[in-house]
């Protein structure tokens, strides 16, 4: 039986034009504030994708044992 989902948070992750994830955020305006300071020299365009993360029971187990 899957686990079930203790609820959603929001997170943006910043892409490539490629697609390639490059880092994700929990805060809209701290990915944007990356994308200016790393990013801004590079000329090439980049994209933030917010993206619902469900947080359930496995993830949190998992998160526990990493940290």
């Amino acid at each position: 039986m899957p686990k079930k989902v203790n609820f959603i948070k929001t997170i943006f992750i910043i892409m490539n034009a490629d697609k390639t994830v490059l880092s994700a955020h929990t805060s809209e305006a701290e990915a944007k504030k990356e994308i200016e300071l790393k990013y801004s020299i590079i000329p090439e365009k980049f994209i933030l994708e917010p993206c619902g993360l469900n947080i359930d029971d496995n993830f949190i187990e998992e998160i526990k044992k990493r940290f």
